[in-house]
C-alpha cells in the first residue's frame, strides 16, 4: 500500500521576505571632474574609500587626486557617517546643449489676437535686438508654432516649442545647439522703446539661461546621466563655473534632494553670485569663500564636504554642527579681515577665518548646513520607512486606525532616531502651527522632541478611500538647535 502525504494533515509554506529599499547613504559624496583618468576602461564612475585608488587612477598630480587627498584627511569625514566618494569624469565629446527658457506657466493661446509681437533678447553675449515675430496665428496649436517659428526666429538661432494644447499650452524658447555656446537672455526691464508688442510676458517667458558649446560636459548634464546609476548625496567639482552655468546648476540641485558645495577666491563673488544665488534661497547650495588661491577655494570645498558629510544618522549624539570646525590640510585664509568676514556674514557665505586657531565660521543667513542637511536626511528616510512598510508587507496594510498606526509607528522610528543621534530633542514648542490635541500635541514636544498624529480613519473621504490613500500624517519635530556664540555680562564688584 502506498504511504499517503503528510501534507493531508499538516501543510506548510515559506515564504520568503519581501524586498525593501536600501536606505539613502547621506555621506556618499560625488567629485564630477574634467580630468581624464589615465587608466583606460575607467567606464562611467568608480567609487573610493580611500586617496590611494584616486591616485593611481587620475595620477598624482592631477586636481582630482588633490581633492581626493583633502577628503580623506578630514576627522571625521565621510566614512564616518558610512559613506564613499565617487568620481564622476565627465563626458569630454557631448554634444552641443542648448540654452532653453521654460515658461513660467500654461497659457490660452487663442488670446493672442494683436499683431505686431516682438521679443527682445541677446544672443551669445550679443546687444539686445528686437526679433520680429508678427502675426500669430491662432488657429490651432500647429499654426502658433509656425507663426513662432518664422525666418526672423530661426536665422536666430532659436526654436520655439509648445506643450499642451492651444487653450493651455506651455512655450519653451531655446537656442539651436549647432557646436557654439549659445546664451540666451530675455530682458523685460529694458528703457528702449519697443517696436511692437513685447511676446515674453503674455507667454511667461523671462530670465535668462546658457547652453553648451559641443566638448566637455556640463556638470548638469552629467548628474543626468548618472543620478540614477549611482547613489550620491553631496556634489562637488574641480573646477570653478561660470556664474550663469553656476546659477542654472544651483537651480537644478535645489530640485534634488542633493547638496553643492561650490567655492571662489574671489571677493566680489561674495556679493555677486553668491549674493545672487542666496537670494533666490537656493538653500541646497553652500557657498564658501577663501582668498588664497583658486586650487585652494576647491580644497576648502572639498574638506568641507566631506567633514559636512560625516553625520552617522543612525548613531547617538553624532549631530553636528559646521561653525568653528577645522578642515585638516588648510591653513586659515590669510585674505580675511573684519570687512570681509561681515560681508560673508551679511550673504551668507562660510569662511575659513583665524581666530588665534583657525576655524570655519557661517552665519546661517541662507540657513545653517547643518539644518539644510538634516533636514533632508530626515524626509529621505521618512519616505524609505514609509515605502518599505508597505512593500514588505506579505499581505496588505487596511485602511483602519491599525494600518494607520503601521505607518505612524515606522515615521516615530525615524523621529525617535533623529532624537537619538541629536538632530532634535525634547523642549518647548513655540510655533502658533499645531495638530490633533493640543495638549496631546505640546506634552509629546515636551517629553519626546516630536509627535505623530493623523486624523480618525472614520473622517477619510471616499474619493481617497477608493484611491487607496492613506490619511495625512502630519510629524511635529523639534530641532535641537545650536550654540554659535554667546554674550557674557559680568557685575564686579569691589
Amino acid at each position: 500500500m502506498a504511504r499517503l502525504s503528510i501534507a493531508n494533515i499538516m501543510r506548510v509554506t515559506i515564504l520568503a521576505a519581501l524586498r525593501g529599499l536600501a536606505d539613502i547613504n547621506t555621506s556618499a559624496l560625488a567629485l564630477f571632474t574634467d580630468d581624464e583618468p589615465v587608466v583606460s576602461g575607467y567606464g562611467t564612475y568608480r567609487i573610493y574609500l580611500d586617496a590611494a585608488g584616486v591616485l593611481t587612477d587620475f595620477g598624482s598630480s592631477s586636481s582630482t587626486a588633490r581633492l581626493a587627498e583633502m577628503i580623506f584627511s578630514q576627522n571625521p569625514n565621510i566614512l564616518t557617517g558610512g559613506g564613499y566618494l565617487v568620481i564622476i569624469p565627465q563626458d569630454q565629446a557631448a554634444d552641443a546643449q542648448p540654452a532653453k527658457i521654460i515658461g513660467s506657466g500654461y497659457f490660452d493661446l487663442t488670446t493672442l489676437t494683436e499683431t505686431d509681437y516682438i521679443i527682445r533678447l541677446a544672443i551669445d553675449g550679443a546687444s539686445q535686438n528686437d526679433i520680429a515675430i508678427g502675426t500669430i496665428d491662432s488657429t490651432s496649436l500647429a499654426t502658433v508654432l509656425t507663426s513662432l517659428n518664422n525666418a526672423a526666429v530661426t536665422s536666430a538661432g532659436l526654436v520655439f516649442t509648445i506643450s499642451g494644447d492651444i487653450a493651455k499650452a506651455k512655450i519653451t524658447l531655446s537656442t539651436i545647439a549647432t557646436g557654439a555656446a549659445k546664451e540666451l537672455e530675455i530682458d523685460l526691464a529694458s528703457t528702449v522703446a519697443w517696436s511692437g508688442t513685447d511676446l515674453s510676458p503674455l507667454v511667461g517667458l523671462s530670465g535668462s539661461a546658457t547652453g553648451a558649446a559641443a566638448g566637455v560636459e556640463r556638470v548638469k548634464d552629467a548628474i543626468l546621466r548618472t543620478m540614477d546609476s549611482i547613489g550620491y548625496f553631496g556634489i562637488i567639482m574641480n573646477k570653478k563655473l561660470s556664474d550663469a552655468i553656476l546659477t542654472e546648476l544651483s537651480s537644478f540641485v535645489q530640485t534634488l534632494d542633493k547638496l553643492l558645495f561650490v567655492s571662489s577666491s574671489t571677493e566680489a563673488d561674495i556679493i555677486g553670485v553668491f549674493k545672487d544665488l542666496i537670494d533666490a534661497s537656493y538653500t541646497h547650495t553652500r557657498c564658501l569663500y577663501y582668498s588664497v588661491s583658486a586650487n585652494d577655494s576647491l580644497d576648502f570645498s572639498a574638506g568641507y564636504a566631506s567633514r559636512g558629510l560625516s553625520i552617522n544618522f543612525d548613531g547617538e549624539r553624532t549631530a553636528m554642527t559646521m561653525h568653528l570646525k577645522e578642515i585638516v590640510g588648510l591653513v586659515a585664509d590669510t585674505g580675511l579681515d573684519q570687512t570681509v568676514l561681515d560681508s560673508a556674514y551679511n550673504t551668507g557665505v562660510d569662511i575659513y577665518a583665524d581666530f588665534g586657531v583657525p576655524k570655519l565660521f557661517t552665519s546661517g543667513i541662507n540657513s545653517f548646513f547643518d539644518a539644510i542637511y538634516t533636514a533632508l536626511a530626515f524626509k529621505l528616510k521618512l519616505q524609505i520607512s514609509g515605502f518599505n512598510v508597505l512593500a514588505t508587507v506579505s499581505n496588505k496594510v487596511a485602511q483602519t486606525e491599525e494600518g494607520m498606526n503601521i505607518l505612524k509607528k515606522a515615521a516615530r522610528i525615524i523621529c525617535a532616531k533623529f532624537v537619538k543621534n541629536g538632530c532634535a530633542a525634547p523642549g518647548t514648542w513655540t510655533s502658533s502651527t499645531v495638530f490633533g490635541d493640543p495638549e496631546d500635541h505640546i506634552r509629546n514636544i515636551t517629553e519626546q522632541g516630536y509627535f505623530v498624529y493623523s486624523s480618525p480613519i472614520a473622517l477619510q473621504s471616499t474619493t481617497q478611500r477608493e484611491k487607496r490613500v492613506a490619511l495625512g500624517i502630519y510629524i511635529a519635530l523639534k530641532s535641537s538647535g545650536a550654540i554659535h556664540s554667546a554674550d557674557i555680562l559680568c557685575y564686579i564688584e569691589a
